[in-house]
């Protein structure tokens, strides 16, 4: 497996060349990790999803968009947003978890949702080459017009490459799909692309939080396109999540040389914080550690035929059992660190990777999301350590956004695409004053035919689907019969069972809906983005509120620009 380089271009279109390295370690690991319950949940074997966004039946106050509303409605200051978030998800976490999947079986889910995101004409792999000669793998993703927007950063999780991943995969949805956002995500140091890129092994929040820290001022300072850029925010996964929280220390300590901050946000998903009790206590558990170890050999075996500093380390003899799987990474990352000519030992490197022996406190924008019930990243030695932490219980920057489900960062098998992407897309413009501006609210009637609804009739949901190369679009009406069966009337619209509901179509022509940024899509790729696309910005609207809930035969659709 060669690496082709497309150009030396300081920053490189590479078409699909970076996902000729198959590295789908954390895929693997997720799927791993749940084999045993596959088919107990019904999703076994090569079962894939290709998420719509379309948000099951919620009460009013417990819609995401309304989360959105209440935290864009004004300008909230940061601690402001932390506590609006808070007070929604204390209202409503039970009642979006109800309509998801947790445990074990929402672990699986999430590596079933699938978007092969390199068909998408606006997606391709890219190489960014740092001043230092560091060459980092990417997926850029860009809207289809050039007007300034937030872009953002995601740093992804261990062995992670910039290929199709579970994380990527459904991460560039929440941000790309169903955010007016650019997107740049970036690989793994522990990705194989990586590797074999820069011919060498490092890890941990330390070095890639400062090397995403470089790739922000580069964005900003040299790509031929930052004028795309109206500000940058900084996201990671997992052990990308490391390097999240040393990121938001870094963008404190290293402004630019005008004095402002790279990033105005920071984002931290499932993070590892400290990175020696974490990997002591994944690697010390009997089930996941077995799994995790088992595929931290494998993977160090491929990555020896790329890493020039430290291949006798990575024979497969001198790759050590789970028990001892912890302190041979920080051998290995540190050996390597000595090789290059940097003083580092095992102590030292972990020591250097451990949040909180930084003295200062982080005084960017920072949104620590995480859940109680991770098998991987311990959120005990982790999130919840930071949450309540002297320092930042209180703080007006930092915020832990603790859930009860989602496990290792599958929130939104655990509460559904639509409110996972509201959690980050309403952080990201609520620091973003200078695009807010044109993230409008804008209406156009519905003038396509409307069915009267009887008394016992109401509608309960509405949805887009594209179909690629289909110059046509089908809108759906879910409609509650309160005298559809034995139950209806008792259960209600919002858990009503399939035979007390029915579903209305129309189909309409993309080109009416050309104002609201529909486009007949190129490939099925983009038909899925496009369906994620409006079932997340329209919504359908009376006079006095959502259509919801009414049995009404006038409404609008009311959608949020800036998307397209």
């Amino acid at each position: 497996m060669k690496l082709q380089v497309c150009s030396t271009l300081v920053f490189v279109s590479c078409a699909f060349s970076v996902a000729v390295v198959q590295a789908e370690d954390d895929t693997n690991f997720y799927q791993e990790l749940t084999k045993d319950i596959s088919d107990e949940v019904g999703i076994s074997g090569a079962f894939q999803i290709n998420p719509t966004a379309v948000q099951g039946a919620v009460s009013s106050q417990c819609d995401p968009r309304r989360l959105e509303d209440t935290t864009l409605s004004k300008q909230l200051s940061t601690a402001q947003y932390h506590k609006a978030v808070k007070q929604y998800f204390a209202r409503c976490e039970m009642e979006l978890a109800s309509k998801g999947t947790t445990g074990l079986p929402g672990i699986l889910r999430f590596t079933q949702f699938q978007y092969k995101f390199f068909q998408h004409p606006q997606v391709k792999s890219v190489i960014l080459k740092l001043e230092d000669g560091t060459r980092v793998p990417g997926i850029l993703a860009l809207k289809q017009d050039s007007r300034p927007r937030p872009l953002v950063i995601m740093r992804c999780g261990v062995f992670c490459s910039a290929d199709e991943t579970t994380p990527n995969t459904n991460y560039l949805m929440h941000l790309f799909d169903q955010s007016p956002f650019n997107v740049l995500m970036l690989a793994s140091q522990t990705g194989l692309d990586y590797i074999e890129a820069n011919k060498k092994v490092t890890l941990g929040g330390f070095s890639e939080g400062y090397e995403s820290l470089q790739v922000g001022k580069w964005m900003l300072e040299k790509w031929s396109e930052r004028a795309r850029i109206s500000s940058l925010h900084l996201m990671g996964v997992s052990l990308g999540g490391n390097a999240a929280v040393f990121g938001a220390h870094f963008n404190d300590q290293f402004p630019r040389e005008d004095g402002r901050k790279v990033f105005s946000t920071v984002t931290a998903i499932c993070p590892v914080i400290s990175l020696k009790p974490t990997l002591d206590h994944l690697y010390g558990s009997q089930i996941v550690g077995s799994v995790m170890s088992a595929l931290t050999k494998d993977h160090f075996i491929k990555a020896r035929q790329f890493a020039e500093d430290v291949p006798d380390l990575l024979e497969e003899k001198n790759i050590p059992s789970r028990s001892g799987m912890s302190n041979f990474i920080g051998e290995l990352a540190s050996t390597s660190l000595q090789r290059r000519g940097i003083a580092s030992t095992t102590s030292t490197f972990f020591k250097s990777n451990n949040f909180w022996n930084l003295k200062e406190e982080v005084k960017t924008p920072m949104l620590v999301w995480a859940s109680k019930d991770d098998m991987v990243v311990n959120n005990g030695v982790n999130a919840r350590t930071m949450q309540y932490d002297d320092t930042y219980e209180d703080s007006s920057n930092v915020s832990v956004l603790n859930m009860k489900y989602g496990n290792h960062c599958g929130f939104s098998s655990a509460y559904g695409f639509q409110a996972s992407a509201a959690v980050l897309r309403s952080f990201v413009l609520s620091h973003s004053p200078e695009f807010k501006a044109s993230y409008q609210v804008k209406e156009l009637p519905w003038t396509h035919g409307a069915m009267k609804l009887s008394r016992d009739f109401q509608y309960v949901g509405e949805s887009f689907k594209f179909e690629a190369k289909s110059s046509e679009v089908t809108v759906s009406f879910k409609i509650f019969n309160s005298d559809g069966g034995h139950d209806c009337e008792k259960k209600g619209p919002l858990a009503a069972p399939g035979y007390c509901l029915y579903t209305k179509e129309y189909t309409l022509p993309v080109s009416s809906l050309r104002d609201l940024g529909a486009r007949v899509p190129r490939t099925t790729a983009e038909a899925q983005s496009l369906t994620r696309e409006f079932n997340t910005k329209v919504e359908f609207r009376t006079k006095s509120g959502p259509l919801n809930g009414t049995r009404s035969t006038d409404f609008v659709m009311r959608w949020k620009t800036g998307f397209e």
